[in-house]
């Protein structure tokens, strides 16, 4: 088996003993980012992604939740009953109550009463956009996963309609609504495109579980974002990808 490298693109890779270190060190590391952020007296726009990194949210330390920080979600889903709303999901936790209390700005991207699809993603950009607009030396940190299909940040794949995967991710807009129907059991999304992932100033990826590691070997591969959209992760500018030893072992790595 080869040895894990120690760079994904210009990302740092650390592998660590199991999930439970994985998510500790994952925690450890963006509270050190926020940090030195915030000693540095720059604002800072932290946007977390769905899924597995929601549970690390609560192993973020408190003390890094000031005025200065504005919280949002990565990758959204529309649902007028928000049911699966990701936003809704943060704030069942006890970093979104303690963020609350410490006066973080909250970008609430829940779907609100008779709000459409693309009115959701109207609203969101426009967010980003002010923040962007108001805070030109603020810094944007961001937590994404890759699923076992590939998919990152809600972008589906669409390795049977390539043309279509461009011109919805790679275009001028920071934000879209689309109907990922027959491709994910929640279909109606609102999420992040290339173009504003590439604007990202620091991105933390973090992957766990065996059963990633094909995903994982996959998307080290040359290839297509459409076919696999976790790609993109070789592309971003700086930030680190956190997997656990049984992920780097079966995609056939060894620690060296």
């Amino acid at each position: 088996m080869p040895a894990a490298p120690r760079f994904i693109g210009r990302l740092k890779l650390f592998v660590r003993n199991d999930a439970e270190e994985t998510r500790r060190f994952f925690a450890e590391d963006i509270t050190r980012k926020l940090k030195k952020f915030l000693d540095e007296k720059r604002d800072v726009l932290f946007l977390t992604s769905g899924g597995s990194a929601l549970g690390v949210l609560d192993r973020i330390d408190e003390s890094v939740l000031t005025p200065g920080v504005t919280i949002g979600i990565f990758d959204e889903r529309w649902d007028p009953t928000n049911k699966t709303s990701n936003y809704a999901q943060v704030r069942k936790t006890q970093f979104y109550l303690q963020a609350v209390s410490r006066g973080c700005r909250l970008i609430d991207t829940a779907t609100a009463k008779g709000q459409s699809q693309d009115e959701l993603a109207d609203f969101y950009e426009r967010e980003l956009r002010v923040w962007r607009e108001r805070h030109p030396s603020g810094v944007i940190l961001a937590t994404i996963g890759v699923a076992i299909d590939g998919h990152t940040a809600g972008i589906m794949p669409f390795p049977e309609d390539p043309e279509r995967f461009t011109a919805l991710f790679e275009g001028e807009r920071w934000i879209v609504a689309y109907d990922a129907t027959g491709k994910n059991p929640y279909p109606f999304r609102v999420t992040t495109t290339f173009k504003f992932l590439r604007m990202v100033d620091l991105v933390g990826v973090f992957l766990i579980g065996q059963d990633k590691g094909e995903i994982f070997r996959k998307l080290l591969e040359e290839g297509s974002l459409a076919e696999i959209p976790g790609r993109i992760i070789k592309e971003l500018p700086r930030g680190a990808v956190y997997v656990d030893l049984p992920l780097a072992r079966a995609a056939g790595f060894t620690l060296s």
